[in-house]
């Protein structure tokens, strides 16, 4: 089974980035600013001489839209608008959460949101979060590739929605082919990781799932073990 993605209709050289949310690249022989839909810092994916595919924007500062990066043995996606798309995906296929199904996208819950919140028939209700790891070291899928504040408190949102009557779930998207198992990057962000280590321990799942990319879609490739242990 498999996600289809909008086919991209450019293909590059990555120069550099320019913030969080641009870049340049070669592509049709002249320099064109990009737009990258990932707020991580993608070192180890967006270096200068990279290949990667983009589709062609309508307005906005920027030409082109950063779809996925093509390394020797893989393709990468990068894009995180898509995130919440592929997770409902996942639920409504039956592949995860079999007894619920998507009730509500980017459902409010105290002063923020969540990504999905899921109904079973006998009215259970479930809130997701929903992160997507590209960042892979000696087959690990690591996540977060950068400091990220805003995840912590995700984290601590979830263990306070269990204390409210939820169940609450991390979905970790893995979009690395190497990757075998799911961990929390403790040296990145040690912070994170231990709201993550909390909210777990409080009642919250953690799961991480691996899906591969292919011209053009995504192939759910199945389930990985998590690994919460601190390295130290």
């Amino acid at each position: 089974m498999y996600f289809p993605l909008e086919e991209p209709d450019a293909y590059g050289d990555f120069v550099r980035r320019l913030n969080r949310f641009a870049g340049i690249a070669v592509i049709g022989g002249r320099e064109v600013k990009i737009h990258i839909h990932d707020p991580g810092r993608l070192q180890e994916l967006l270096f200068p001489g990279v290949k990667i595919w983009a589709r062609r924007r309508v307005g906005g500062k920027t030409e082109y839209y950063l779809t996925a990066v093509e390394l020797e043995e893989e393709l990468v996606l990068v894009d995180s608008s898509l995130h919440n798309k592929v997770a409902a995906w996942l639920v409504e296929s039956g592949v995860i959460f079999q007894v619920y199904r998507v009730a509500k996208k980017e459902p409010a819950f105290g002063k923020g949101r969540f990504d999905l919140l899921l109904e079973s028939p006998t009215g259970g209700r479930a809130l997701v979060e929903v992160k997507g790891v590209t960042l892979e070291a000696g087959r690990r899928a690591l996540f977060p590739d950068a400091p990220t504040a805003r995840g912590a408190r995700h984290m601590e949102e979830l263990a306070r929605a269990t204390a409210e009557g939820y169940e609450a779930y991390v979905l970790f998207l893995v979009f690395r082919k190497r990757a075998a198992s799911f961990s929390p990057n403790w040296d990145m962000d040690r912070k994170f990781a231990e709201s993550l280590l909390r909210a777990h321990n409080a009642g919250v799942g953690v799961r991480a799932v691996k899906l591969e990319m292919f011209k053009w879609g995504l192939r759910y490739v199945g389930e990985l073990p998590v690994d919460l242990t601190p390295p130290f």
